[in-house]
């Protein structure tokens, strides 16, 4: 009988891609259990026996986490973002909670990256037509050097994305309130805040990751504070930006056109009036998806795994660091 289960959504007949992780868990007398589900109740049902979760396809609200198994100790998320679970929640149950950071940034910043160069050079209209057999006016064609990029969130998405634009002789802006221009200045990137990124930058990238304070962070304000000529970009999540009032700039012309990843809902409404913009790009919210990027993620969560059920604390990603006294009392991990 082996001392942890750790569950994962998956197909149960094929864990080929899981062998990773499922062999590190054999080193520290765990299993993987990979079952599909994909409601909460469902959730629920395959949770039961299981001291861990992998996980980021269902959402566990607070009233989820709640009804959690006991001696469930571990959440950990596929990725970054952990919107998908009520931390406090999970605080308050002692359940440690991870993300994986240092794993795609890249990936994130070279399809940030992607969405400018093609709104910029209006290569998929251009490609459109020429399958279609017909002209187009292209309209006017941005050029790079020289113009202003600004980064909303500096984090290791954006510190990547600067790293790229940096190539390219932008003028690098960024917002966010708990990074210092000390910290800032080893990658020649001003920070300003909001109101003057917005008014003076000709490509705005989204990179700000979804919590308390970022939800709808982005709304008509700051879209009425874009150039007419300025593009939109978010690889961040689709609920930091008033996708309403997105919507409506983008339609009266407030700014030239966007690049999104991510929507308030995923998969969007076939009604959703982004589909049919052609001054926007739209892609499955894969932003971090690659061949490489996918072994990585691996590598990482099952360090995380094995480290946490080794009764140790990662080095990195441990989302709800007050968690640490109920988890010490409840798991016997250490106190700090």
């Amino acid at each position: 009988m082996p001392r942890f289960t750790i569950l994962t959504p998956g197909n149960p007949d094929d864990i080929g891609p899981l062998k990773m992780i499922a062999d590190a868990l054999s080193t520290v007398d765990a299993v993987l259990k990979v079952a599909s589900y994909h409601t909460e109740a469902e959730l629920l049902e395959a949770a039961k026996g299981v001291d861990g979760l992998m996980e980021g396809w269902v959402r566990m609200p607070r009233e989820v986490v709640e009804r959690l198994p006991d001696q469930i100790r571990v959440i950990g998320s596929g990725g970054i973002g952990v919107d998908f679970v009520d931390v406090d929640a999970a605080t308050e149950r002692g359940i440690i909670v991870y993300n994986l950071p240092g794993v795609f940034e890249r990936e994130v910043a070279h399809h940030a990256m992607a969405f400018l160069l093609a709104l910029a050079r209006r290569t998929v209209s251009s490609s459109n037509a020429m399958k279609a057999r017909q002209s187009v006016h292209l309209g006017p064609v941005q050029h790079l050097y020289g113009q202003t990029l600004g980064l909303v969130s500096f984090g290791n998405i954006g510190r990547a994305m600067s790293k790229l634009a940096a190539a390219f002789e932008f003028r690098i802006l960024a917002y966010d309130p708990f990074v210092s221009q000390e910290a800032a200045d080893r990658y020649g990137v001003t920070m300003v805040d909001k109101a003057t990124l917005f008014s003076e930058s000709d490509f705005v990238s989204c990179h700000a990751p979804l919590m308390k304070g970022t939800y709808r962070m982005i709304r008509e304000e700051d879209f009425r504070r874009m150039k007419p000529s300025a593009y939109f970009i978010n690889t961040g999540r689709g609920k930091v930006v008033d996708e309403a009032a997105m919507i409506r700039a983008l339609r009266e012309g407030w700014f030239a056109g966007a690049g999104l990843d991510v929507l308030e809902q995923e998969p969007p409404s076939p009604d959703n009036p982004l589909l049919d913009m052609e001054n926007v790009l739209l892609t499955h919210h894969y932003a971090s998806t690659s061949i490489q990027g996918g072994i990585a993620r691996r590598e990482k969560a099952a360090r995380q795994l094995v480290t946490i059920l080794s009764g140790r604390w990662p080095k990195d990603g441990l989302v709800n660091p007050a968690v640490k006294p109920l988890a010490a009392r409840k798991w016997g991990m250490p106190a700090e």
